[in-house]
C-alpha cells in the first residue's frame, strides 16, 4: 500500500472552497480581460470586506505590543478578553448564567466552528441548504460527519415538517445553523431560532449556531443571539472578521453554557494552535468594550454595505426573468435565474450557465451549487468590496450578459 493511501480520510476528503478557486481564476483572467477591454473585473465574489480595521483596534494591539503581550497564551482564552465577551454578551443580548469557563477565544469563527463540528467526528449531522461552502467543503469532510441538507422553502423560510423528519433520524447529533446567513442575506427571527434550539434539545442535538455576521442587520432588524438561550446544546460562534473589518486577524470565540463541551473546546484548542496569539487577543478586548468606538465604526460600516444593497437589489430588481428577496442581513444576495437558464440544460453545465455568461463580461460570482444540491439556479453576489460605482457598473454587465435570455 502507499503511503498517500494510508492517509486518514479526514484530510483526503477536504477540498479548497470553489469561492477561493473562483478568486484564484478572476486573478488569472483579469490581466487578460483589462487588455482587451480596458476595464477591471466586478469581484462579487468573495466575502472579504474592504474597510480598513478601525484604528482604536489597531492601536490597541500596539499598545498590547509595547506592553510585551507576547508570550504564551493562556489555553482558552485570556482573563480580561474573557471578561469582555461576557459583559458584551450580557449587554448586547441579554445572555446571562455565563462564566469565563463557557467561553473559549478560537482563531476566527473558523477554529471555532472546526472544533464543534469536530467534536462529533463521524456522526450524523445536519444544517440547512443553502450552505455556507466552507461548512460542506471543509468543517464536514474533515470531522467525517454524515451530513444532511435541510431545504429552506423558496422564500427561505423554514419547513418545520422536513426539519423534524431529519432530526428524528437514528444517531443525529449535530444541527449546523447560520444567521445572518451567507448565502441568502437571511436574519433567523427569534421565535425561528428558538424553535429550532428547543427541537435540537429535544432530541439531544447539538445546534451549532455561526453567527460570523452579527451586527450586519438593516432596516431596524436585530440580530438573535443563540448564546441567549438557556439550553445546554448549544454552542454560537463569533468572529470579528466581518463586524470589524479584521478579517486577517483571525479572533473569535465560541460560547457554550455546556462547561463539558467548554472544556473540550479549550482542549482542541490547545492541541492544534496552543491558543490564540496573545495581544491579538488584548485587540479584541479594546474592540468589544470600548462601546463609544464600536458602535461608531460598525455603524459606519453598516451604513455603507446599506447604501451598497440598495443600489444593487434596485439594479437586479430590474432585470425581467430575475428573481430575488432583499437580504435582511449580511453582505450576500442569492437571486434565482431559473427563468433565464435554457431548458435542456443538466447538470454542471446547467449550474455553470450563469456564472459563465457574468465572467465572460468580467463579473465574478459564486454559482448555487457551490452552496449544497437545493438551489442550483441561484448565483451568490457579494456587495462587500464594491463601492456603488462599482455596482452600477456590475448591474449594467450583467443586464447585457443576460440579453436574449428567458
Amino acid at each position: 500500500m502507499k503511503l498517500e493511501d494510508k492517509i486518514s480520510p479526514s484530510f483526503k476528503n477536504i477540498r479548497m472552497s470553489p469561492i477561493v478557486t473562483i478568486s484564484e481564476l478572476v486573478k488569472k483572467k483579469a490581466p487578460e480581460f483589462k487588455a482587451k477591454t480596458g476595464r477591471d473585473f466586478v469581484c462579487w465574489q468573495r466575502g472579504e470586506v474592504d474597510f480598513p480595521t478601525p484604528a482604536y483596534i489597531k492601536t490597541a494591539a500596539l499598545e498590547a505590543l509595547e506592553a510585551n503581550k507576547t508570550k504564551y497564551p493562556i489555553s482558552g482564552g485570556e482573563p480580561k478578553p474573557k471578561e469582555a465577551i461576557l459583559k458584551r454578551l450580557e449587554r448586547v443580548y441579554g445572555a446571562r448564567g455565563l462564566d469565563a469557563d463557557h467561553i473559549v477565544i478560537t482563531f476566527a469563527a473558523q477554529e471555532a466552528l472546526e472544533l464543534s463540528f469536530g467534536l462529533f467526528r463521524g456522526k450524523k449531522g445536519a444544517g440547512f441548504a443553502p450552505c455556507w461552502s466552507c461548512a460542506l467543503e471543509n468543517f464536514i469532510p474533515y470531522a467525517e460527519i454524515d451530513f444532511t441538507e435541510v431545504p429552506l422553502k423558496k422564500d427561505f423560510s423554514i419547513d418545520y415538517d422536513i426539519l423534524k423528519k431529519i432530526l428524528d433520524e437514528p444517531g443525529m447529533s449535530l444541527f449546523y445553523l447560520n444567521t445572518p446567513h451567507n448565502p441568502t442575506g437571511k436574519v433567523f427571527s427569534k421565535a425561528e431560532i428558538t424553535r429550532v434550539a428547543e427541537m435540537c434539545k429535544e432530541r439531544e442535538v447539538c445546534l451549532i449556531s455561526d453567527e460570523a455576521y452579527e451586527t450586519i442587520v438593516y432596516d431596524g432588524q436585530k440580530h438573535f443571539s443563540a448564546s441567549s438561550i438557556d439550553l445546554d446544546n448549544i454552542i454560537s460562534t463569533f468572529t470579528l472578521s466581518k463586524s470589524y473589518s479584521m478579517t486577517g486577524w483571525r479572533l473569535g470565540y465560541a460560547v457554550t453554557r455546556n462547561k463539558e463541551i467548554a472544556r473540550l473546546l479549550k482542549l482542541g484548542n490547545y492541541t492544534q494552535t496552543a491558543g490564540v496569539y496573545t495581544f491579538g487577543q488584548y485587540a479584541l478586548e479594546q474592540a468589544i468594550s470600548n462601546v463609544h468606538e464600536e458602535q461608531k465604526a460598525v455603524s459606519a460600516m453598516v451604513a455603507g454595505f446599506a447604501r451598497r444593497r440598495e443600489v444593487l437589489y434596485a439594479g437586479l430588481s430590474r432585470i425581467n426573468g430575475l428573481t430575488i428577496d432583499k437580504p435582511g442581513g449580511a453582505f450576500y444576495m442569492f437571486p434565482n435565474f431559473s427563468n433565464l437558464i435554457p431548458k435542456n440544460l443538466t447538470g454542471e453545465e446547467r449550474n455553470k450557465f450563469i456564472f459563465n455568461r457574468l465572467m465572460n463580461v468580467g463579473v465574478a460570482t459564486v454559482y448555487g451549487s457551490c452552496f449544497g444540491r437545493h438551489f442550483g439556479d441561484n448565483v451568490r453576489v457579494s456587495f462587500s468590496t464594491t463601492p456603488v460605482p462599482v455596482i452600477e457598473d456590475g448591474i449594467a454587465r450583467v443586464t447585457e450578459a443576460l440579453k436574449g435570455l428567458g
